[in-house]
């Protein structure tokens, strides 16, 4: 039976059927932010294996399981460790594929196949380990949520062979063992996922792919933000002082805080154009040792909340309106005083009103620092 090609730019239609197909267990090409890769159900049997044979893949190299977001990830690995759900959070739906420890029971990756769970799983010292994947696709994300399932998804080439960059190229390669195939045109990037291996709060690359290196190391590190109204009073002093405090504890300058792993941020809810600090501001951190001269405020964002590790905000309203438009920041989402209290906005008053501001603010990041590191 010849296959049937589609054209991406046709999301609703295009995604209707490969998900039939995908029902029906047949071979699906789909294409991804990187490159084109093979998809079946994954709880289908006779589709994994079928793929297998298609690409000639060894039982050395286990297949990736996609999934719609990083929140299904959790049915297979329920405490994620806090490296790996950094990285999750920052980089899926992304070009980076995770490999993690399964934890023994408890995980819905035993609902799979006993043959898929072996073609997927490698057996490590602490257990077995699965590779997961969130493909930053509309098409592809689409087929993901509306299957509302996870799918097997791997590169679409025979294993050992280049990646194929265009449709064409699987066609000439793969054609006959393809059910449907999603065209995109040409891949932009030509290079697969990179593929990140986490334990033990650490990582190590498996492939090196379309993440550099160097933006990996920045995304590994935790990130501390401070959320007050308009970013140039309590929460820039807040992100000073935090930094140096931390600075002192791990006994290192401003400067070497990221190469120990360490992004201090602030922002407000409510910015108007970059403004500077307010002086009193200023000169009370002057009165530390701490510059605030280069600051310049800035609107809370989705990329602030989805990339911090802990937001302190400065009032309980501050913390409501964070909540409001983003939900899934509760876990990492407090206010800073510890009793759960305010921190009065010190806008319009004296100097000496802004140093018992600061004072307060130094006082309960020292409170919360073992917390924070």
């Amino acid at each position: 039976m010849p296959f049937e090609r589609l054209s991406a730019s046709d999301l609703d239609n295009t995604a209707n059927k490969a998900v039939t197909a995908l029902q029906k267990g047949q071979i699906v090409v789909l294409p991804t932010e990187t490159v084109y890769g093979f998809a079946v159900r994954a709880f289908d049997e006779a589709a994994v294996e079928r793929l297998i044979q298609l690409k000639k893949r060894s039982e050395n190299h286990p297949l990736t399981l996609a999934f719609s977001g990083m929140e299904s990830i959790y049915d297979f690995v329920p405490e994620m460790e806090p490296l790996a759900l950094r990285l999750a959070r920052r980089c899926l739906p992304g070009p980076v594929s995770l490999v993690l420890d399964i934890p023994p029971r408890e995980s819905d990756f035993y609902l799979l196949p006993p043959a898929v769970q072996n073609a997927a799983s490698q057996t490590v010292s602490q257990g077995k380990t699965v590779c997961f994947r969130v493909p930053n696709h509309p098409v592809t994300l689409k087929v993901l949520t509306q299957l509302g399932e996870p799918i097997i998804l791997t590169s679409a080439n025979r294993t050992g062979q280049g990646e194929k960059l265009t449709t064409d190229e699987i066609i000439a390669e793969l054609g006959n063992g393809i059910d449907l195939i999603v065209d995109d045109g040409r891949c932009l990037e030509m290079k697969p996922s990179t593929v990140l291996r986490v334990s033990a709060g650490h990582y190590s690359i498996l492939r090196e792919g379309a993440l550099k290196r160097e933006t990996l190391e920045r995304l590994t590190a935790r990130m501390i933000l401070f959320v007050c109204t308009g970013n140039t009073c309590r929460s820039p002093m807040a992100e000073r002082i935090c930094e140096h405090l931390i600075a002192e504890r791990l006994r290192c300058s401003l400067n070497q805080l990221e190469e120990h792993g360490f992004v201090v941020l602030s922002a407000g809810v409510a910015v108007g154009n970059a403004a500077l600090a307010n002086p009193y501001a200023i000169e009370v951190l002057r009165n530390r040792g701490l510059d605030l001269t280069d600051h310049r405020s800035q609107q809370l964002n989705e990329t602030h909340v989805r990339f911090a590790d802990h937001i302190f905000a400065m009032t309980r309203k501050h913390r409501e309106t964070i909540l409001s438009h983003w939900l899934s920041a509760d876990t990492r989402l407090n206010v800073l005083r510890t009793d759960g209290g305010d921190i009065a906005d010190p806008f319009g008053c004296s100097e000496s009103v802004y140093e018992t501001c600061a004072q307060q603010i130094e006082l309960e990041i020292a409170k919360r620092l073992d917390e924070i590191l």
